[in-house]
Parts: structure tokens; sequence; C-alpha cells
């Protein structure tokens, strides 16, 4: 438990930059020869006229969980590099100035949402099941939050990414199910999520970062690129490469207190 305190507290307050490790990381797969696309250029060609077989390809995505800053740190490597890969905005993380850059650049800016999620704190929700009755009031609050992002950014965003938070592992259920209905994709314009299976097929290695010690799951990808394995799939947040103290912490204790009050909600539910 100390050893991991200790950890914790380094990753989100003592951690030098490990930005010249992102760069070296895009420009090793640039060197071994590969393309660097967006999740939704990826859609674009699995849907269209699919990889070319021949070919090396790194899909970078990047979720902005937390630090907008450090995001446009690494889209500023990403423009200098020529790299055009994905940012995944949550409603707390939007940046329209940061996302209008991007999509100019050739990125793709798009939302990184969980109304599952904050329907399922919002309301006590304790169970799978009982979750399933309120997928109707979270698909009508995606909407509306799409469409509000879609009108402060002018953005299309017909692709998304879910993002992942204690409550869906603790009901076992990702926010990506409020998608899961294809007529509810098509009225509000959706035409990929970062996890289809027609997307995460592609990939023959999948990498993501985590916080110290370890630093990546379930490898360095650098092995994978280096061997040239053909569709390598890199999932990295900004937190991981730089330390945002005061956002950190902000972040820390909202999450300790959203814990508390849906620990407490639900408790007082199971007793009553």
């Amino acid at each position: 438990m100390l050893m991991a305190i200790r950890d914790r507290l380094y990753a989100d307050f003592l951690m030098p930059s490990r930005l010249t490790l992102y760069r070296a990381l895009v420009e090793t797969a640039l060197d071994s020869g590969y393309e660097i696309l967006s999740i939704e250029a990826l859609s674009q060609r699995v849907h269209g006229l699919g990889l070319d077989p021949s070919k090396r390809y790194l899909a970078l995505r990047h979720d902005v969980d937390t630090d907008a800053g450090t995001a446009s740190a690494m889209w500023r490597i990403d423009r200098d590099l020529g790299v055009r890969s994905s940012y995944y905005f949550r409603l707390s993380t939007v940046s329209p100035a940061l996302m209008h850059d991007v999509a100019s650049g050739g990125g793709e800016a798009s939302y990184h949402y969980e109304e599952l999620a904050t329907i399922t704190k919002r309301r006590g929700v304790r169970t799978a099941a009982e979750l399933e009755a309120h997928l109707p009031e979270a698909q009508a609050e995606f909407g509306r939050n799409l469409e509000g992002l879609r009108s402060s950014t002018g953005l299309a965003m017909r692709v998304v990414s879910a993002h992942g938070d204690f409550v869906n592992r603790r009901l076992g259920v990702a926010n990506w199910a409020l998608l899961a209905d294809p007529a509810f994709r098509a009225q509000v314009d959706i035409d990929a999520e970062a996890y289809d299976r027609e997307l995460i097929g592609t990939f023959t290695s999948q990498f993501t970062d985590v916080p110290h010690p370890r630093y990546w799951s379930p490898a360095d990808p650098l092995e994978q690129i280096r061997a040239g394995d053909s569709v390598v799939f890199v999932l990295v947040h900004p937190r991981h490469w730089r330390v945002d103290r005061l956002g950190n912490l902000r972040d820390d204790v909202g999450r300790a207190l959203e814990g508390a009050r849906y620990g407490l909600a639900t408790r007082g539910q199971g007793s009553a």
C-alpha cells in the first residue's frame, strides 16, 4: 500500500516530463516505415478499400482524460513530424481552439464520452440490469452533449471514443454500450466507435500507456514497431507524459469524492 501511494504521488506530482520519449516513439515509427493514422482515417480505410497488406500502419490515439495543456504539447510534436493522429476530449477537457488546430492540421479531434457512467453515478445505479433501464436517458444526454460540442467547435465528430470510469468497471458495462444500437448511431450521425470490433480486429498488436512505474501495458510498443509488426495500435494519455500538479490534484480529489458519493448512494439503496 505504501509503495502504491509513493508511486501515485511520484506520477501525479514529481515525475519529469516524458515528452522527449513520446517524440522518440513517433520518430521510431516513422523511421521504421509506418504510416501513422488517426482512428477516423483507419475507419475510413477499413470501411473503404481496406488496409494495404504490404504497408505498415500505426493507429495513434490520445485520450485527453485530463490535462489539455500536455495534449497541446503532444499535438505540437505530431505537427512537427507531420503526423495525423486522434485526440478525444471529455466534456471536462474540451478545448475548442486546440481541437480546431488538430482538425485543421489533418488530425482528428472528437468526443471522449461517458454518459453511461454519468447516469450510473447520478442515479446510484448498482447493477448492469438496472443500468439498462437508464439507457434511453444516457443516450438522450449523449445526443445533447454531442450536438453542443459540434455546435461549439464546428467539427463533425462522426467517430467517437468511450471513456472508462470506475463505475464501468464495477458494473462490467463499458460506455460504448451506449452506441451498440445501429439505429441510435444513425440518429446521432456516428459512423464509428473507437472500440468497434471492425477496427480492433485489424490490430496485430495493441499497447496503452499506464502510470509510473510500469509506463506501458502489456509492454513497450517500440519492440513491435522495430520488428515491423503490420498494424500497431498505441493509446496514450497526456497525464502519463507530463505532470500537471494542480490538474492532477483536482482530478484525484474529484474522483475520491465521486467514489464516496456513489458508495453512499448505493449503500443507502441497499439498506432501504
